[in-house]
C-alpha cells in the first residue's frame, strides 16, 4: 500500500508543475487504539485513544480499502473483521475529526453542504462543523490534543464563531465502520446570535468559506430535522456520520424518547410495504 501513497505524492507535484493547487499533505493522528473504563467512585465511563503520526497522503492511501492487492485481496479482506468493528491496524484508521451541530439562539440548525473543491466527499450534505485533527495546529507539547478546542477552532475557522458565543458538549465518540473514519460528535448552541446574525456575520468572511458550498438554517425540532434528513433531494447526499450527529443532537435537547418517538411515526408513513407498493424505499442506517 506504500506504492498507492506515493501515488498520491506525485500526483501533487504534477499538480503543482502545472501551476494548479498541489495537495497538502499535513500532519494528521491516526487511531491506534480505543480503551474504555470508568472511574474509581462515581464510575463514570472515562474514554482513552491511544494516537499515532501519521499524514493527509497516507489517509488518502487507507480509504482505498476495496482496491486489490498483488495477492488479488483488498486491505478489507485482509486486515478487517466485520465481527470485530473496533480491532484494525492503525495504518487503516488515519481518519480522526470531529463533528458538531450548531443551533443558533432562534432555534435553527446549521446544516453545510460541503464545496467541489475538498478532496475527501465533495458536495455532500455534512454537519455545521467539520474539522480534522492536525498534528501541527492541535498538539501543544507533550501534551494530548483537545477535542474540545479542535472543535472551538472549527467553529471559528468554518463560521466565525469565538469560544463564548456558545455553549459547547460532546455527545459521542464514533466510528464509520465502512470506512474506518473516527470522530467525536458536539452539540454547539449559540448564547445570542441567531440565524440572520450569524448569515451577517459570516457575510464579513469566513477562514474556510470555501470548504462549504451551501449552507441551511434548518426549525430545530424533531419533526423538521427528520424530515428534512429524509428528503428526496437529501436523503443519499449525507456524510456518512452526519444523521447520527443530528439525532444525539436532538436526543440531547429534546430526550430519547421523544426523538425515537417522533422518527419511528415519520419513517413508518413513509416505509413502503411490498404488498402496498412493489418496492421499498432506502434510508441511511435503515434496512432496505
Amino acid at each position: 500500500m506504500t506504492g498507492w501513497r506515493d501515488e498520491t505524492a506525485e500526483e501533487s507535484e504534477r499538480l503543482r508543475a502545472e501551476g494548479g493547487a498541489p495537495l497538502w499533505n499535513g500532519p494528521r493522528y491516526a487511531v491506534d487504539s480505543l480503551d474504555v473504563s470508568r472511574t474509581a467512585l462515581e464510575e463514570k465511563s472515562e474514554v482513552h485513544l491511544r494516537l499515532r503520526p501519521t499524514d493527509y497522503c497516507t489517509f488518502l492511501a487507507a480509504r482505498q480499502l476495496d482496491r486489490r492487492l498483488p495477492d488479488g485481496t483488498t486491505p478489507r479482506s485482509r486486515y478487517l473483521d466485520p465481527d470485530e468493528p473496533s480491532k484494525a491496524p492503525s495504518f487503516l484508521q488515519c481518519g480522526l475529526g470531529v463533528n458538531a451541530a450548531v443551533v443558533t439562539a432562534d432555534d435553527m440548525l446549521v446544516v453545510t453542504r460541503r464545496g467541489d473543491r475538498v478532496r475527501t466527499a465533495p458536495g455532500v450534505w455534512n454537519s455545521s462543523v467539520n474539522e480534522g485533527l492536525s498534528r501541527h495546529i492541535d498538539s501543544s507539547g507533550r501534551n494530548a490534543s483537545d477535542l474540545h478546542a479542535v472543535t472551538r477552532r472549527g467553529m471559528r475557522e468554518g463560521l466565525s464563531l469565538e469560544f463564548h458565543a456558545y455553549s459547547l458538549d460532546l455527545l459521542a465518540l464514533v466510528l464509520d465502520v465502512d470506512g474506518r473514519g473516527w470522530g467525536a460528535h458536539f452539540h454547539a448552541r449559540l448564547k445570542d446570535l441567531g440565524s440572520t446574525g450569524l448569515k451577517t456575520r459570516m457575510s464579513r468572511g469566513v477562514a474556510d468559506r470555501w470548504e462549504h458550498r451551501t449552507i441551511d438554517f434548518v426549525p430545530f425540532r424533531p419533526a423538521t430535522v427528520v424530515r428534512y434528513l429524509l428528503r428526496e433531494d437529501r436523503v443519499h447526499r449525507w456524510a456518512v456520520t452526519a444523521p447520527t450527529l443530528f439525532h444525539l443532537a436532538l436526543v440531547h435537547a429534546f430526550g430519547r424518547s421523544t426523538v425515537e418517538r417522533v422518527e419511528t411515526r415519520i419513517l413508518r408513513r413513509l416505509w413502503c410495504t411490498p404488498a402496498s407498493c412493489g418496492h421499498r424505499r432506502s434510508f441511511p442506517g435503515h434496512p432496505s
